[in-house]
């Protein structure tokens, strides 16, 4: 019986050893993956410093693609804040990415495979020195509305993938995910979205151009849809709830 009771555990620390899996943050990697000035606690100037993340997975990827998400700890909990796509030679042991951190705070840094099974994790704590070396104290500005609203080029796991400043239609035809977090419940039936246009020679966006209505529910915090552009320009999306009362609102330029 005591010899059963051996060869089990044996058994389960060849397995979480065959099946490890670990990220890193680190300065480079060599040429077989292995992390080379592992950091576990960045500190950075304020235009930022390039680090990779590197995933050891210890046994084939068997994947062509990668999902990393970083989400950033705000009141209490990890919120959505970037997310990157890795093409992957999924006979590899191991993958990596460069990346960029310019904001204070603590994150939460991890993998998903093409199933969106997570991989595995990390928390990263990172400080903003100034050009004297002491921390910066001073926190990010903000958007339009206390609500996080990003463009990006699909969502994965209730989280968006890609995020873009601008919208090209030759290269994605128009299209583009919107990405809504409130941090609380809307308290709503239905959001109300509107596009407006900047007119030419003019500062201010006076045109109103769709206005669309997407249904949710009022306990909800988070929420997503698609809008799609047919020519270039500079647009005003504000998110209302059904009192036309604004959530959030941000800017999106299109061209060609």
């Amino acid at each position: 019986m005591k010899l059963k009771s051996i060869t089990l555990i044996l058994i389960c620390l060849f397995s979480l050893n065959n099946f490890a899996q670990n990220i890193y943050v680190c300065e480079s990697y060599s040429e077989e993956g292995n992390p080379i000035g592992i950091i576990n606690k960045l500190e950075t100037i304020a235009y930022g410093k390039a680090v990779n993340v590197l995933i050891d997975n210890e046994k084939k990827i068997n994947s062509n693609i990668l999902y990393l998400f970083i989400d950033k700890l705000s009141n209490g909990k990890y919120v959505p804040f970037d997310s990157k796509i890795l093409n992957v030679d999924k006979e590899k042991l191991w993958a990596a990415i460069k990346y960029e951190f310019h904001e204070a705070g603590v994150y939460e840094l991890y993998f998903l495979n093409a199933s969106e099974e997570k991989i595995t994790s990390l928390k990263l704590e990172v400080k903003i020195l100034n050009d004297r070396g002491f921390e910066n104290f001073s926190g990010s500005s903000g958007g339009l509305g206390n609500a996080q609203f990003v463009f990006c080029d699909m969502i994965v796991n209730n989280k968006p993938m890609n995020p873009i400043s601008q919208l090209s239609l030759s290269t994605r035809n128009g299209e583009t995910y919107v990405f809504i977090n409130n941090y609380s419940p809307f308290s709503t039936d239905k959001i109300v979205v509107k596009i407006w246009e900047r007119q030419e020679n003019s500062s201010e966006y006076k045109e109103l151009i769709s206005t669309k209505k997407f249904k949710v529910t009022p306990k909800w915090s988070i929420t997503f849809f698609k809008l799609t552009f047919d020519k270039v320009g500079d647009y005003k999306i504000d998110v209302n709830d059904n009192n036309n009362k604004l959530i959030v609102s941000n800017i999106l330029t299109v061209i060609n």
